[in-house]
């Protein structure tokens, strides 16, 4: 009993960042522009040119791609952690394009990466993770009091609507105002 509410009490945060990544992150922003590049015709001539290239190579760009990527991450959260939400903003958004290039990437060159057979671990590893994270009763519990809440939320902003909207269009205004006063006296 106790070290069940251990594990829950460890994978609770986890599951949390989790579900908030794949549905903000994943959902929102990654999964379009995924798709764009998909269909962009210039990456399909790279993915021709990769089917030949060297595994090395491949691996090396990929590796560097993904570390990049987990680098901006986490000075992103670095910003946050320091109240400079608007730049950590700026630097997750910065990533999530690299990150969509990269997923993409992987895909694309999947079958030539798992000949390495540290990288083939790995990705398992981390498939076996997301696995039992996914399947876990802590998740599905989360994910359906996070259904309940978006729920609450579209029903509550589309009554407030307008409300919210004159927030927002007044915010917008009055940080035009400061930007632009500032200017001129730089000016």
């Amino acid at each position: 009993m106790l070290k069940q509410r251990l594990i829950n009490l460890i994978l609770t945060p986890i599951i949390l960042g989790y579900i908030i990544f794949e549905e903000l992150v994943w959902e929102r922003l990654a999964q379009p522009i995924i798709r764009l590049i998909t269909r962009l015709k210039l990456l399909h001539k790279l993915e021709n040119y990769l089917k030949t290239a060297n595994s090395k190579l491949i691996l090396i760009i990929f590796v560097l791609l993904f570390v990049s990527v987990e680098l901006l991450g986490m000075f992103a959260a670095s910003l946050f952690l320091q109240t400079k939400v608007v730049h950590g903003i700026v630097v997750y958004a910065a990533k999530v394009p690299v990150s969509a290039f990269t997923f993409w990437l992987f895909n694309a060159t999947r079958h030539k990466l798992m000949e390495f057979e540290w990288f083939k671990r790995a990705y398992q590893l981390v498939m076996r993770f997301i696995d039992i994270i996914t399947h876990s009763d802590i998740y599905a519990r989360i994910k359906a009091l996070s259904a309940r809440l978006k729920d609450y939320l579209k029903q509550k902003l589309s009554s407030d609507k307008s409300l919210i909207m004159d927030f927002v269009k007044n915010k917008v205004q009055a940080t035009y105002r400061r930007l632009k006063t500032l200017v001129n006296r730089k000016l």
